[in-house]
C-alpha cells in the first residue's frame, strides 16, 4: 500500500505545483541503489522517483511525451479495463 500512497501523493503534488505555476517533471531514467547510496537512505528504505521542481516561464501546449514523438495520446477506453487487465470497460 505504501507504493500506492506515493504514486497518490505525487500526483497530488503534481497537480497542486502545476496550479501554482511551478512545473515539475518525473525523472524516469535513474539507478535506484546508487541513488540511495548517494543520499544515504538507511538501510531498506528505497527511492521510487526522482521528482523536479521549479518556477517556469510557459508550460507545454501538450505533454512532452508526445512532443518528443515517445508516445501519443490514447483513448480512456483503451487505459480502463474491467475485472481482467485487456477486459473492455462495456456496460
Amino acid at each position: 500500500m505504501d507504493l500506492c500512497s506515493v504514486a497518490c501523493a505525487i500526483q497530488n503534488l503534481w497537480l497542486a505545483a502545476h496550479a501554482e505555476g511551478v512545473g515539475m517533471g518525473w525523472v524516469p531514467l535513474f539507478e535506484p541503489v546508487a541513488l540511495a547510496r548517494l543520499l544515504g537512505f538507511p538501510a531498506g528504505a528505497r527511492p521510487v522517483a526522482l521528482l523536479c521542481l521549479g518556477r517556469v516561464d510557459a508550460f507545454y501546449p501538450e505533454p512532452m511525451l508526445e512532443t518528443q514523438g515517445w508516445d501519443s495520446l490514447r483513448s480512456l477506453g483503451d487505459l480502463v479495463f474491467r475485472d481482467a487487465w485487456g477486459r473492455a470497460d462495456q456496460e
